[in-house]
Parts: structure tokens; C-alpha cells; sequence
């Protein structure tokens, strides 16, 4: 499972996703998943509409009684930074780091405010704004670090019936704050890009203990300085990091 339902439940965000994503790294997994979902949640009661069919894409309505919900199968990338991980409800779900990285993408490439909201939790919960933009680009070539800055800042234009068309747990946030935290987010986020080694660039920085680096500007200049950062590259399906001993 990736994208929105996947994110909240493992970052705790509180922006409540309309529709299930199940991603595949191969069209054959997708072509023989498809009809054995289809065949299970029938058989449990629930009712299938398809609105889209393609090779690598489909999409349903499913239902039961007056609840609805859009599930999507899809072909994704097998390129990833670390394997999937097991959740207890969801099965084989994206790492947080790479769902958060998608999320990242998908904000420079289309400015829903779903994917905003949801990329300011990532900075929030899993890695700052700057970091997750330094490695999205390991992911698309055809982005720098700047450039995806760049796209994504077009972003922070929305408006409160916007923002009131998303669903959320308990009281939804205020549009205002979210833009002043945007607008920092990306002034530390260029600050944190500008600092870091350009031979590094598509990589996940990490602490030397192998976690998430999660440092302001002044830290990161200090661990540089210090050699103790570690820049961990994307692979198909994914590794974790081999850490120095």
C-alpha cells in the first residue's frame, strides 16, 4: 500500500485520504492481483464499479451500502530507498522516508493541496522539507533539489474552500499558519539544499547511527564539518544503510 491512507497512518497525520492506492512493482503482479481483489471483496459482500482499466491503472468504486471508497491498483516504481515495511492492518506498505519522497513529487508535479498538507506533516514527522527534496530527486532525474523547490513553492496559493474540502480528525488547521510554516519551510529547505555536498545530491542523509538526519542549518554545517553523516543511495526494492562501525 503507498500514498495517502499508508502516510497518515504511519506519520499519525490527520488529513483522512478518500481512496486506497495498492501499488505493484510489475504489470504481471497487477494483472493477476486485480481479479483475485475483485473476487474477495465480492465475496464478502461488497460491490466492484470499475471506472478506469488500463494495463498498468485501475480503478473501482467500492461499496457497500451507503459507504463508498475509490481504490486504485497501480504499477509503481521498484526503485526505493529502503523495503517495504510490515504494518499490522495495511500488509507490505512503503517506508515512511519513501512515501514521504513521493509525496515530494507529486506536490512539484500537479499542487493539489491534499499532497501539500500532507508534505507539510512529512517535514514535520519524518525528515524537513530540505532533505526529503535532496533525495526526491534520486528518484527523477529530471529534477534538482532547487527545481522540485522551485515547482513545489508554486504551491501555497490555496483558499479555505479548498482547504474545507479535505477531511480531517477533529478540528481541521488554519490556513494561515499552514502558509507562514510553508513559506519558512522552504527558506530552510534552499538554506539546507545550498549546504549540502553537490556529489551527494539524490541520496538520503542520515545521522551516523543510521536514523533520519533531521538537523537545522547550523547542525548539518557542524556534521559536515565532522564527517559524520551518512548518504544512503536508492535501490530496486530497496536496503537499509550499511553503517560504519
Amino acid at each position: 500500500m503507498a500514498r495517502g491512507v499508508a502516510l497518515d497512518l504511519l506519520t499519525g497525520g490527520r488529513r483522512i485520504s478518500r481512496d486506497i492506492d495498492l501499488f505493484h512493482d510489475t504489470l504481471e503482479a497487477l494483472d493477476a492481483t486485480w481479479p483475485a481483489d475483485r473476487r474477495l471483496l465480492e465475496s464478502h459482500g461488497y460491490e466492484l464499479r470499475s471506472v478506469h482499466e488500463r494495463p498498468w491503472y485501475i480503478e473501482a468504486v467500492v461499496a457497500q451500502g451507503p459507504d463508498t471508497v475509490l481504490m486504485q491498483w497501480t504499477r509503481d516504481s521498484a526503485f526505493r530507498f529502503f523495503p517495504l515495511v510490515q504494518h499490522q492492518d495495511l500488509g507490505l506498505v512503503l517506508h515512511p522516508f519513501d512515501l514521504a519522497t513521493n509525496k515530494v513529487l507529486a506536490l512539484a508535479g500537479r499542487l493539489e493541496i491534499r499532497d501539500w498538507i500532507d508534505l507539510i506533516t512529512c517535514h514535520e514527522r519524518i525528515q524537513p522539507l530540505g532533505y526529503l527534496a535532496w533525495a526526491a530527486c534520486g528518484k527523477d532525474p529530471g529534477f534538482s533539489p532547487l527545481t522540485i523547490l522551485e515547482q513545489a513553492g508554486r504551491s501555497g496559493r490555496y483558499t479555505t474552500a479548498e482547504l474545507e474540502g479535505l477531511s480531517f480528525e477533529g478540528t481541521p488547521p488554519n490556513l494561515p499558519d499552514l502558509l507562514q510554516k510553508w513559506r519558512l519551510m522552504l527558506t530552510e529547505a534552499r538554506e539546507v539544499i545550498m549546504a549540502l555536498p553537490a556529489g551527494q545530491v539524490g541520496k538520503c542523509v542520515l545521522h551516523c547511527q543510521g536514523d533520519l538526519y533531521r538537523g537545522d542549518l547550523a547542525q548539518l554545517r557542524r556534521d559536515l564539518a565532522a564527517d559524520s553523516l551518512v548518504f544512503h543511495s536508492g535501490s530496486i526494492r530497496g536496503a537499509y544503510p550499511q553503517i560504519p562501525r
